[in-house]
């Protein structure tokens, strides 16, 4: 699984952009594109990478969230679990600051959180279902 062209098909989902559209503007031929999404081809090159990301100029989160899903695909090797991919929002973080208690929970726990938290940018519907869940058990 690639979480790349994961996340790219949510960006094009999200944006009503068809693979031609996608070709058109990062200069990129069709073919590569449909490869790419399809699972085919899993080079992709910086230079590409980056064409692909000229296309959501627009939206900063967006490439965020392709780059972090980029860094998620190179995750690989022994130590691989140890590092944490996330995309920073300071104007976000900053507006829900709240004061939480300390609670300590067992290692598979905080594992299992980790993971979570780590698929937030990739699958807004599991983001949905946390908070979801979240306020349903209490959360303000």
């Amino acid at each position: 699984m690639s979480y790349f062209r994961v996340a790219l098909q949510r960006e094009t989902e999200r944006r009503h952009l068809a693979q031609t559209d996608l070709a058109k503007h990062s200069n990129l031929s069709r073919s590569y594109i449909s490869r790419l999404l399809s699972g085919d081809h899993a080079d992709l090159s910086d230079d590409n990478f980056v064409a692909i990301l000229k296309v959501f100029s627009a939206d900063k989160r967006a490439q965020a969230e392709l780059v972090a899903a980029r860094c998620m695909d190179a995750r690989v090797g022994p130590g691989a679990e140890l590092v944490q991919i996330s995309i920073k929002d300071a104007a976000r973080a900053e507006s829900r600051q709240v004061e939480l208690p300390q609670v300590h929970l067992s290692e598979e726990t905080e594992r299992a959180f980790a993971w979570l938290r780590s698929q937030c940018p990739l699958n807004s519907d599991l983001e949905k279902h946390l908070v979801g869940y979240a306020k349903l058990t209490g959360m303000k």
